[in-house]
């Protein structure tokens, strides 16, 4: 049996393993919440991560991200956690693509001078703003200039194709894997995935086949779900567990690494 699954299931955890969560929301919703305030969000976020053996989690401000709202508070809260807990949180800046430019270049700017190096977007809620649009195609001329990291919930084939061309440089991640983004990781050095998804039975273990598993990332899209919801297709998977370790933490730590965004605490880990 693997040594990674036989762990999980007598509850001991993830030992000896690298556990970063690459997909996390944090923060009001318009119908739910994870956490009402920053320092709930920090205690509570750890105590749930501990609990799952997850060393760090990449993050993003809730519902803030959707139309209508100001993505500008969720950034503030994102921030106001990750002073608390810089050892254990990634945050990803939001925008919304149908503000102004200057807007958004505006606070890519005030993000960035706060050490932030990854975006999250989600422009499909954001009245399905094209992921080639104007302002995001200013935006990924940012992350390339800048060195910065661009995770998406979605984007069609057919733009990241394009986008992943233009910025070569653009470490670009997919929110949300199904084997039809099977060409794009094939054909694009630089587009990675998040696993979240439901799938049929062996549907991790066949995209891992098709594309390896350099292409894959822990994700679990919590707290709005169970961090095990993520960590259980990638334990349970048939895939080696030097592949499992992989796909739990390293991948990204060598990505966040590559843009200055790993924390220091989880290098000795990573570099080791």
């Amino acid at each position: 049996m693997s040594t990674v699954l036989e762990n999980w299931i007598q509850g001991k955890g993830l030992p000896d393993t690298l556990v970063i969560d690459g997909h996390i929301h944090i923060g009001a919703w318009r119908h739910n919440y994870t956490f009402l305030s920053p320092e709930e969000a920090a205690e509570k976020s750890v105590h749930l991560c501990d609990a799952h053996g997850i060393d760090a989690f990449c993050s993003v401000a809730g519902g803030y991200t959707h139309q209508g709202a100001d993505y500008r508070k969720g950034n503030d809260f994102l921030l106001d956690v990750w002073r608390m807990i810089p050892d254990r949180m990634i945050p990803f800046l939001s925008v919304n693509p149908n503000d102004s430019e200057s807007n958004i270049i505006s606070e890519l700017d005030r993000m960035y001078s706060e050490g932030v190096r990854c975006i999250k977007l989600i422009n499909r809620y954001q009245e399905n703003y094209p992921g080639d649009g104007p302002n995001l195609m200013i935006l990924y001329e940012y992350a390339s200039e800048h060195n910065m990291i661009v995770f998406n919930h979605a984007w069609t084939n057919e733009v990241i194709m394009e986008i992943s061309e233009m910025f070569p440089g653009v470490t670009f991640i997919f929110g949300h894997y199904s084997n039809t983004r099977d060409p794009v990781l094939n054909s694009r050095p630089n587009v990675y995935t998040n696993i979240w998804n439901y799938g049929n039975l062996g549907w991790i273990d066949r995209g891992i086949a098709n594309c390896g598993p350099e292409k894959f990332m822990l994700g679990s899209d919590g707290f709005l779900n169970p961090l095990s919801a993520g960590i259980g297709p990638v334990v349970f998977s048939s895939v080696s567990d030097d592949d499992k370790r992989c796909i739990l933490g390293l991948n990204c730590a060598r990505l966040l690494d590559t843009v200055g965004a790993l924390p220091e605490n989880l290098k000795l880990s990573f570099l080791s």
